[in-house]
């Protein structure tokens, strides 16, 4: 599986050994408030998440990654990826780091490498991403990205409303003609 730099950052796709470092980001309360609806993630939900990841880059040619610092490669700051929304078919972009990590562009640049691997390696036309309507930090990222809005939907099983922002690769290569993102 393919295994992404950049500059800050290295990302490597989710594997089994990942699964308490997962269950520890994903149960963190500044994580979860936003990724997973504030509720704790059990042990399970994380394996299938995993299982999930694996199965998609195998089918798919894409999947999640977990990110640790260059400079510290062994420890998990976040994780970024590509993944199927539920119940459509479109793909979405998914990103979240400790709070520690948060605002210093890690984010925006873990998001960057992902979008440039989903358009150029595996050859998607359009990513999706979203975030709940109260979450500006990753709103910004979105926009940061080039992303621009594809209005508010309810997806999961909840479905709860989230702001959604839409790329295309030509948008994107556009964007990024001549600049080296890792």
């Amino acid at each position: 599986m393919q295994e992404l730099r950049t500059d800050r950052l290295l990302l490597r796709p989710f594997a089994p050994e990942d699964e308490e470092a997962l269950l520890g980001l994903w149960n963190d309360p500044y994580v979860r408030r936003y990724l997973w609806d504030d509720r704790l993630v059990s042990r399970e939900e994380v394996r299938e998440q995993i299982a999930l990841s694996e199965r998609d880059f195998h089918e798919r040619g894409y999947g999640e990654f977990v990110l640790s610092l260059v400079e510290w490669p062994g420890a998990l700051i976040g994780f970024c990826g590509l993944r199927r929304i539920e119940g459509r078919e479109d793909v979405e972009l998914l990103y979240g780091l400790y709070r520690d990590f948060w605002g210093r562009g890690l984010a925006t640049e873990a998001a960057r490498a992902v979008l440039r691997f989903g358009f150029e390696h595996v050859g998607l036309e359009e990513v999706f991403a979203g975030a709940d309507l109260d979450n500006a930090a990753s709103i910004q990222v979105m926009e940061r990205l080039g992303m621009s809005s594809a209005g508010e939907w309810r997806v999961g099983p909840q479905a709860l409303p989230a702001t959604y922002y839409r790329l295309r690769r030509r948008d994107f290569a556009r964007r990024t003609q001549g600049v080296n993102t890792g």
